[in-house]
């Protein structure tokens, strides 16, 4: 079993009040959007004055952004030149019991690259098989297991549909290449102590090295010490490889 220990940080940003328009620092964080701003999970509101990159922040929900903090603007807000924006799916968690559809329970292997709790969610990088020109969406599920609950302890299970798209077990895969999607799922609802411990399991592929990964597959569990806070914890892995992927 693999143990994470989560601790939730408070972080403050040391700026200059003084609008001068000097670059400060480069920052990349996850957060919201809430009436068209960027709010990430530390607390802090970004503003954004430029932008470099296609897209519309305003039309997402949940995001990870790359920006130039340029300065701090009167009333604590920050203006920031908008370098790059990735999508975040977000997912409620699915009680056991309530888990009557079949799709939400089926358990295609991925690999989890990252994991970490922020902003009231626990925050996940999925790398997962993908067919060549495939516009199939793949679904994402976090489980709580609601049936047999302790004081302190959740279980969940991360269930991934793969509709089909698996690796295969003799060995061809050449239609197949791996694909990365960031997935939030609001647990503050779930989880109301202040200290709790979260045991995470999931089918995992099985990575050879470096990006060599088997078609092999085993049941994987990873356990959390979680203390509740609201500001963010960076990922406890990481991991380089990127590609777009569809996700419902």
């Amino acid at each position: 079993m693999k143990k994470i220990i989560i601790l939730i940080i408070a972080a403050v940003a040391a700026l200059s009040c003084e609008k001068d328009n000097t670059l400060r620092y480069n920052n990349l964080t996850m957060g919201n959007i809430v009436d068209g701003k960027f709010v990430s999970d530390q607390g802090n509101t970004f503003n954004v004055v430029e932008q470099t990159c296609p897209g519309r922040l305003d039309t997402m929900k949940r995001a990870i952004i790359l920006c130039d903090v340029l300065y701090q603007e009167e009333g604590g807000d920050y203006a920031v030149r908008l370098n790059n924006m990735l999508k975040v799916l977000t997912k409620s968690p699915v009680n056991s019991s309530e888990a009557t559809d079949e799709s939400l329970l089926v358990d295609d292997a991925l690999i989890l690259s990252e994991l970490w709790i922020s902003g009231g969610y626990m925050n996940m990088m999925v790398t997962i098989p993908v067919k060549q020109n495939s516009k199939q969406p793949h679904m994402i599920n976090l489980i709580l297991d609601d049936s047999a609950q302790e004081a302190g302890t959740y279980s969940f299970s991360l269930r991934h549909n793969a509709v089909g798209e698996v690796l295969k077990t003799d060995g061809d895969n050449k239609d197949m290449y791996l694909a990365n999607a960031y997935v939030s799922f609001p647990i503050t609802d779930i989880i109301t102590e202040d200290s709790a411990k979260i045991n995470l399991s999931l089918k995992s592929y099985k990575v050879l090295s470096g990006y060599i990964i088997s078609s092999e597959t085993f049941t994987d569990t990873i356990e959390i010490n979680y203390t509740k806070g609201a500001f963010e914890q960076a990922p406890v892995s990481k991991s380089s490889t990127s590609s777009d992927f569809s996700l419902n």
